[in-house]
């Protein structure tokens, strides 16, 4: 019975957030919420990527390939989480 309400709420959730169009105007043009979170996310990791080169860490973060990814997914889902959720 646990398992059947716990699918059932969590088929009801998905349902009511996949009506969600966050939709920002900058200068006159139309631009979706993550998109603007994409792009802010990925300059905020690139930010944080000089100052740890600056600082000498940067080494220290292996593997790159993987680290820096996750830093900007992670600065794009705050972004989204704290700017255009309601």
């Amino acid at each position: 019975m646990k398992r059947l309400f716990l699918a059932a709420a969590s088929v009801s959730v998905a349902a009511s957030f996949s009506g969600c169009s966050c939709i920002q105007e900058i200068g006159g043009a139309y631009f979706p919420a993550w998109l603007l979170s994409i792009l802010i996310g990925w300059a905020l990791s690139l930010i944080v990527r000089l100052v740890l080169i600056k600082v000498g860490i940067d080494g220290w973060i292996r593997p790159r390939s993987i680290g820096y990814p996750f830093l900007t997914v992670f600065f794009t889902l705050i972004i989204y989480l704290i700017f255009f959720t309601h």
